[in-house]
Order: structure tokens, then sequence, then C-alpha cells
């Protein structure tokens, strides 16, 4: 799979980061906040501009001159951001004006490897935009004027940023498919990664977070290989928290965002819990395709398995993922696990020709007409891993969001795509 274009959002603290994420990926994915330092860790979110796909990463306040603390860790991880970037946006507060913080960011940035883009945010009149030209003092060249809260001079600032990108390269022996077991701590997952292994490759204790590291191993099944990880356990707190257990969280993120197939596994005996579903979001913002193992299926009786696939069914509606009863440490089921990994990646790659997918909704939309006067004209596949679609109409604003999930859900039966980001857009047929 080729690498994507990396473009990695810096800045100091409550700069409107976040809001400028959610502006250009069309949706409240980070949470925004007047309290500086909301966001700690980098999230990830693939976007389009202008025909061309790229990374966005967001990070928390950048301050390089504060070395202790919770903000030190937060710094760290945005240089991490700045490490794997092809382009840096460096955001900065037209009401403050450049700031020490901004100027001791400027001068880290001019290390980087990737190219830097100034952008002055919270310029909200388009007419008066010269509180910009204090930002030249950065020495970063031209500092573009925008307003991530009303949507200002955003299409100017992208335009700029895929300039900028580098052409991405077909590789020409493409790596193993990557196959990670995720979960809360203690539930199994160094167990079963040592089932399907047939060795002892990661250490199993009953202390929860034991595992800190990704420990990785190939695995075939019919004739498909997989490079295997584990992961270290996420705990709901592991955001507040500091040390091992902070620093394997972000492990788990990293291994989740380079993934093909994720698989879930929860404990039969405690059911579905908030950690779990924590992780479950995380798999969706990724776009990776997900599978639900649920372990310790000897220790609970039968309705109690049926009663967790019911609330998998309903907590985890967007993505709907496929579950699978076993038990890592009996063995139980375990023979299932890499056939079920198999279907999901499978369906992650899956390319449906053109004439299919536009009968195929043809069919859909005379089931159930769009609303009165919105007509959909033909339908294609636009991308895969994960699966993309796009639908032409004559007035795509019209399409409420309730009809595009009823001709994802129509496309998720048709196509067995359970577990997978299926992802939609409408475009003008005229």
């Amino acid at each position: 799979m080729n690498r994507l274009p990396v473009v990695a959002i810096v800045g100091a603290p409550n700069v409107g980061k976040s809001t400028l994420v959610n502006r250009i990926v069309r949706r409240r994915q980070a949470v925004v906040s007047e309290e500086p330092g909301t966001t700690r860790d980098r999230t990830y979110s693939r976007v389009e501009w202008a025909g061309r796909e790229f990374t966005l990463v967001d990070t928390g306040g950048m301050d390089p001159l504060v070395r202790l603390g919770l903000q030190a860790l937060v710094t760290i991880q945005a240089r991490a951001a700045v490490e794997e970037a092809d382009v840096i946006v460096h955001l900065t507060d037209s009401r403050t004006g450049p700031t020490e913080a901004d100027a001791a960011i400027a001068r880290e940035l001019r290390g980087a490897r990737g190219k830097v883009v100034l952008a002055v945010n919270k310029l909200d009149d388009p007419a008066n935009d010269v509180d910009r030209y204090q930002f030249y003092s950065l020495g970063e060249g031209e500092p573009y004027a925008i307003s991530a809260a009303h949507g200002i001079g955003i299409g100017d600032l992208l335009d700029v940023v895929i300039s900028l990108l580098p052409e991405v390269e077909a590789e020409d022996e493409p790596g193993l498919p990557q196959l990670a077991i995720v979960g809360r701590p203690n539930v199994g997952k160094s167990t079963l990664l040592n089932r399907l292994l047939g060795s002892e490759r990661a250490v199993v204790s009953e202390v929860p977070g034991t595992t800190t590291d990704v420990v990785a191993g190939e695995v075939a099944v019919e004739g498909a290989r997989f490079l295997l990880l584990d992961t270290a356990g996420v705990n709901r707190s592991a955001r507040r928290a500091e040390g091992v257990p902070y620093y394997s969280s972000l492990r788990t993120g990293e291994a989740i965002r380079r993934s093909d197939v994720l698989l879930l596994l929860v404990d039969a005996v405690d059911g579905i819990v908030g950690g779990d579903l924590q992780i479950a979001r995380q798999v969706e913002e990724a776009g990776r395709s997900f599978g639900v193992l649920i372990n310790k299926r000897d220790l609970v009786p039968y309705e109690k398995i049926r009663e967790i696939e019911t609330t998998i069914a309903v907590r985890m509606a967007d993505l709907k993922p496929p579950a699978l009863a076993i038990s890592a440490l009996a063995g139980t089921g375990v023979e299932k696990v890499m056939p079920f990994a198999a279907r999901l990646h499978e369906s992650f790659n899956r390319r449906i020709p053109t004439h299919e997918v536009t009968e195929f909704v043809n069919g859909v939309v005379e089931r159930n007409a769009p609303p009165k006067g919105v007509k959909i004209r033909y339908a294609l596949q636009t991308g895969e891993a994960p699966p993309r679609f796009t639908l032409f109409a004559n007035r795509p604003k019209d399409l409420p969001e309730h009809y595009l999930r009823y001709v994802e859900n129509a496309l998720r039966q048709r196509y067995d795509l359970w577990g997978v980001s299926v992802r939609i857009r409408v475009r003008s047929s005229r």
C-alpha cells in the first residue's frame, strides 16, 4: 500500500488547530475548547482536496520553552508529527501577534525535513488582513490569512499545501498486510498472540499492562500472510496517565493507524465496557477494517455471548463489526481467528466493477427513493482500503445524512463490508 503524504498542523496552545482540522475534514472530530491544551495526542484523518489525498495530523499545542510536565509531553508528540510530515502548517493567532512560543516553534521548524506553510488564524474580516504582516518576523515566508471558525481562506491555504506535497511513488514490493490485536489490559491479547504464533513470543502475566511494545510475527492462512502485532492494553484513563501507561497507549494508537485489520479483544465476563468503545472509536477514525473477538467464552453462558453481540451491534453501529467468540487460554475457536481476519482484509480491499455498483445503487434507489426532486444518476467506487464510493446526483446538497446511511448499509449487506469504514461522498451530475 502506498504511503499517503502527511500534513501536520502545529502551533502554540489555543491558536485554533483543532478548529482548523475540523474545518478541513468537515466534521467535529477533535475536541474544540477555549481551554488551552485540550488536544494532547496527535490525531490522524484522511483528507482529499482538489484530487490529492493526504493524511492530516492534528497535534497538541507546542511550547518548546517548557521542559517539564504535561506540556513538555504534548510538545514531544507534536515534534513526532513534524518528523513524519511532508508539509507542516504552522498556525498562529492574529489576536496575540507573534509570541515567544511562535518564535521558538519557527526556529525548530527550520530544521524539519518537511516544507513549512505559515497560517495566521482568526482574521475574520477578509477585507482587513493587515495583522498578518507582523508574522513575517518569524522568517517563514508568506503568512496566509485564514479564519478556521468561519471558513475564510481555507481553500487558498489547502491549494498551497497540496502544491508542496511530494508525488506518491509506487512501491516495488508491497509489505505484508498488518493485523493488530487490540484491547484493554489483561483481556488475553498476549495469550491469543502466542496461540496464533505457536510460541511464547509475548510476556503473559496476570498484571494488567505487562506488554508495552509491539511484538511482531508472521502468520499464514489459506495462502495469505499477515504481519501480526500485539499491543499494550489501553485504559480509559490513558489520556490522563503518565509514564508507561501513557506511552503504551500511544504505541497502540500507532499500531491502529498502520494496520490493515484490527481485532478488538473483549472480555466475555466483563461484557462491552467504555474502554472497548474508546478503542472502537480510534479504529473508526483511522479508517481500518475491524472485527471483535469475544474472549473467555468458556466462562460465561451462551446467553451472555448473545447479549454482547447485541451490544456490539447497537454501540458500534457505525462500522457494524462482525464478532467471533473464542477462548484464547483453552484454544477454543482460535482456529477460526485467521480466516475471520482474512475475510475482513478481503472486504477492506474489495474492488467492485463500476457497472455493478451503478446497477446495484439504482436498485437501492428504486426500492426507497431519495427526497422529492433529487435524482441519483449513477454511482461508482472511487477507492479501496477502505472502500470509497461516489454518488452523482442533480442536487447533491439535498441528500440527507440518513439516506446516505441507507445506501451505505445496503452496500455493506450486498458486498460483505461489515467492520469496514465505508465512505460515501456525493458529487453533482451536472
